[in-house]
């Protein structure tokens, strides 16, 4: 419906609102004005659809609409602590009838064999020997023979940096890290998870491997064993991937865990939800029609929402952009179902007040300039019935 049309002649502005059809975008102003009034109109016209559209999915994940979303159980894990949900296909779930359902009992799960030399003065004279040290790395039947170059003014510290560089090398699968202690550096290796990829070192010529302690096992390659629905599997990793593909799941320690397939309607929405916001933050940052207030408003808004929301997922980045990630969200879905959707619901929440703020500015003091022409003057200084142009705040400034 048509709410105001403002100026006359040439100089209109028509504003439409069709709440039936939130997926219009609400609002939208028409002009014939052009040169920087087109610009500001079609800022406002963006500034609106993507607001309404975040308030869409805000709507959603709040209040009843909120309750009903997250009480449809998503795929989950009956104990995380034995197996997680790391990936699912939501549009394979509607197939799954009647939802699918996997119990694990796990005996152990997979890890990968660490070895951890001894500690040794980071600053002094290099207790390797001094010129050529070579020795093997083998790993899982098949051997690699390394070799590095001791100088005498080398300290620890740079001779185990050269061992560790020499071990990367080899791209055995094997890596190597240098840790430093209190003055200290000692050389720590990791293998893959499998008991195939248990590892062994030793001295061909030199002492680079005896000097160091690196041969020296802290924890043994070993596969995973476990049921899955009453099947024995013993596997190098930890992921279990089901339903051809479309279900994976991660093995995470011994016990019993269940887990059952589900519509993804809150992981979903909530990403959709994180979408718009970041469509709506990249129109504010990067529009140079709207007043710099609104991008500003947006990134405190998002910095607090993120601060608030790290544990479920929802990361802040720059220019009022959010991330989410959707298995740690998942996770916390899994964990708690019920603090999640009051979490995501209080975000919606405030959400809906900073859009409901931002409609309840005059539309010329959401732009960027003033406007020169008698249209755009009509336009800055109207109060027509559209709850944006209401009162005159004498600057835009939100707070939520």
């Amino acid at each position: 419906m048509l709410l105001s049309p403002i100026g006359s002649g040439s100089q209109t502005l028509s504003i439409y609102w069709n709440p039936a059809d939130p997926s219009a975008g609400n609002i939208k102003v028409n002009a014939s004005s052009p040169g920087d009034a087109a610009g500001q109109l079609d800022a406002l016209n963006n500034l609106y659809a993507r607001a309404y559209q975040m308030m869409s999915f805000a709507d959603q994940l709040s209040g009843t609409e909120g309750r009903v979303n997250f009480s449809q159980p998503p795929t989950r894990s009956s104990d995380t602590d034995v197996a997680n949900i790391t990936y699912f296909d939501r549009t394979h779930y509607p197939v799954q009838t009647p939802a699918a359902r996997f119990q694990f009992k796990v005996q152990q799960i997979a890890q990968n064999q660490i070895n951890q030399g001894g500690a040794l003065d980071a600053a002094a004279a290099s207790a390797v020997n001094t010129g050529a040290n070579t020795f093997t790395l083998t790993v899982g039947g098949t051997g690699y023979n390394l070799a590095v170059t001791i100088n005498a003014s080398d300290t620890n510290a740079t001779a185990l940096s050269k061992i560790a560089q020499a071990i990367d090398g080899a791209n055995s699968g094997v890596t190597a890290a240098v840790v430093q202690g209190n003055g200290t550096v000692q050389l720590q290796l990791s293998g893959q998870t499998g008991a195939a990829q248990t590892f062994s070192l030793g001295d061909l010529s030199g002492n680079a491997v005896s000097a160091t302690g690196v041969n020296n096992s802290t924890q043994a390659a070993a596969d995973a064993e476990f049921l899955m629905n009453g099947t024995t599997t013993i596997q190098a990793g930890n992921a279990v991937t089901l339903l051809d593909g479309h279900l994976q799941v991660n093995l995470t320690g011994a016990g019993t865990a269940t887990v059952t397939t589900g519509p993804q309607v809150a992981v979903d929405l909530t990403q959709s939800l994180a979408v718009s916001m970041n469509s709506f933050g990249s129109l504010l940052a990067g529009n140079p029609y709207l007043t710099p207030a609104l991008s500003s408003a947006w990134s405190d808004l998002v910095q607090q929402e993120a601060g608030i929301l790290s544990s479920y997922g929802l990361e802040a980045g720059s220019q009022g952009q959010v991330g989410l990630d959707t298995v740690k969200f998942t996770q916390a879905l899994q964990k708690d179902l019920a603090g999640t959707a009051q979490a995501i619901g209080g975000l919606s929440s405030r959400l809906q007040k900073f859009v409901q703020g931002l409609t309840s500015y005059p539309a010329g003091e959401l732009v960027s300039s003033s406007p020169t022409s008698g249209y755009q003057a009509a336009y800055t200084s109207s109060s027509a019935s559209a709850p944006w142009w209401q009162g005159g705040a004498g600057g835009f400034s939100i707070t939520v």
